[in-house]
């Protein structure tokens, strides 16, 4: 019973309590504050770094939270790092409004051909894991794990795995590029 009481002292101390939530102000979305990756031995842990709204125009489309692992330190430039860093990472897209698949996939290849020309292959692979509408309240995530690669998710449904680490880069870029889906929303999930 004290290692119980002592456990959940140092966990609230940490800032890890059990059930903490982080929200995005501008849609009042909460998120897991930490979260666990894989299993077992293999099972990394992660903290939420930041959150933002994706909107188009007025319409918001998707309250996003941004995770990296737990003590990982990003350098003095946060969005070269989120982008090409070797360490496990996740977003988290969850949708305020319904969206098609083939607008999902489109954004999605609007995105990497910012910062990436060729492996049309692979980017075509990808995008063809979305072919279902995002229902409103439910959640894309795209998992990396080192020596893994990434994995897509719709609505906790694994919908595949990426390997193509230039792909990686470039759909991590969709958000922390030069030229990201929206500026407020990168400074958001970066902390900035």
């Amino acid at each position: 019973m004290k290692h119980a009481i002592w456990m959940a002292a140092l966990l609230l101390l940490t800032g890890v309590a059990l059930g903490a939530t982080v929200t995005e102000p501008h849609s009042k979305t909460g998120f897991p504050a930490s979260i666990e990756l894989g299993e077992g031995d293999s099972a990394v842990q992660l903290d939420a770094l930041g959150t933002g709204l994706r909107k188009k125009s007025i319409i918001k489309v998707y309250a996003a939270c941004f995770y990296i692992a737990r003590g990982q330190e990003l350098g003095e430039d946060r969005a070269a790092d989120a982008i090409h860093g070797d360490f496990a990472k996740r977003i988290d897209m969850y949708f305020l409004r319904k969206v098609g698949g083939a607008k999902i996939a489109g954004g999605f290849r609007d995105g990497v051909h910012k910062s990436l020309d060729g492996h049309d292959e692979a980017l075509e692979a990808f995008c063809a894991m979305f072919t279902g509408k995002v229902q409103k309240h439910e959640s894309i995530v795209l998992e990396y794990l080192p020596g893994r690669g990434l994995e897509a998710y719709q609505g906790g449904k694994s919908l595949g795995l990426v390997t193509d680490m230039d792909l990686i880069a470039a759909l991590w870029a969709t958000w922390f590029g030069a030229d990201p889906v929206g500026e407020e929303l990168k400074k958001g999930l970066l902390a900035l």
